[in-house]
C-alpha cells in the first residue's frame, strides 16, 4: 500500500500512538489489504463483541453481505509493540461514487488511547489523497459508543443509505472533506511556490557567480 498521511493527520496519529504507561507502549500504523490476517483478526473480535447485542432481535435480512477485497481501497491497522493488531478501519467504494468507512474497531485492552479517532483520521487521509469530498458510514442503534465517537469527530447524522436503507437498526453518518481538501491544496500550492522561489534564488546565485568569474578573467 502506498497511502500516506498529510502532515496534520500524521501529527494526530503520532499523538494517538504515543507510549502510555503499561506494557503496550506505542503503536505503529500500517496500510494493509482487507484480507490481511491482522485485519481479519480484528474484524472477528468486533463481530464477537457486537453481534450478541443484536441477537435478541433475530435475523437482520436487510443487511448487505460483508465487503469484498475489491471494494476496499485501504485498511489501516495499528500494531502494538508486541506485534498484535489493536485497531483498524477501512475505506470502501460504494456504487454511485460514494465512499464509506468500514469496520472501525479498537481492541478492548487498548481503548481510551485515542486509537479510534486515529483510525478515522487515517482513512480520512486516504480519502483526501484520492480527491474524495465526502465520506459516509453505518453503525447500529445498539452501539452508542460508536455514535458518540462519530459525533465527537465531526460527523453528522443522515438517513440510512443503500445498502442499509431497509435495516431498521442502522444509524448512518456523513462527513464532508472539502475543508481538508482545500487545506491540502493550499499547502501544495505554498510548497510549490517555495520550491519555485528556492529554484529562482539558486539560479540567480549561480548566474551571479558565473558573472563574477567572467569579470575576473577579463580584469
Amino acid at each position: 500500500m502506498t497511502d500516506t498521511f498529510p502532515r496534520e493527520l500524521r501529527e494526530a496519529l503520532a499523538g494517538a500512538s504515543a507510549p502510555l504507561p503499561g506494557p503496550e507502549g506505542a503503536v505503529r500504523w500500517v496500510a494493509l489489504g482487507w484480507d490481511d490476517p491482522a485485519a481479519a483478526e480484528l474484524r472477528a473480535l468486533m463481530d464477537a463483541e457486537i453481534k450478541p447485542r443484536y441477537a435478541p432481535y433475530g435475523p437482520r435480512p436487510h443487511l448487505p453481505p460483508p465487503p469484498t477485497a475489491d471494494e476496499i481501497a485501504v485498511t489501516w491497522v495499528a500494531f502494538a509493540a508486541s506485534g498484535d493488531p489493536v485497531a483498524s478501519a477501512s475505506l470502501r467504494a460504494l456504487p454511485g461514487g460514494r465512499w464509506e468507512i468500514k469496520r472501525v474497531f479498537v481492541r478492548a485492552d487498548h481503548r481510551g488511547r485515542g486509537l479510534a479517532s486515529a483510525a478515522l483520521a487515517a482513512v480520512e487521509a486516504s480519502a483526501v489523497e484520492r480527491g474524495i469530498t465526502e465520506l459516509v458510514l453505518q453503525t447500529g442503534e445498539l452501539q452508542p459508543e460508536a455514535t458518540a465517537l462519530y459525533t465527537r469527530e465531526g460527523w453528522h447524522r443522515i438517513a440510512p443509505y443503500p445498502p442499509y436503507a431497509l435495516d431498521p437498526y442502522s444509524v448512518c453518518f456523513a462527513k464532508p472533506l472539502t475543508a481538508t481538501l482545500d487545506a491540502r491544496r493550499e499547502r501544495q500550492e505554498h510548497s510549490g511556490q517555495m520550491r519555485d522561489s528556492q529554484t529562482r534564488s539558486s539560479q540567480t546565485r549561480s548566474s551571479r557567480a558565473r558573472d563574477s568569474q567572467e569579470r575576473g578573467r577579463h580584469a
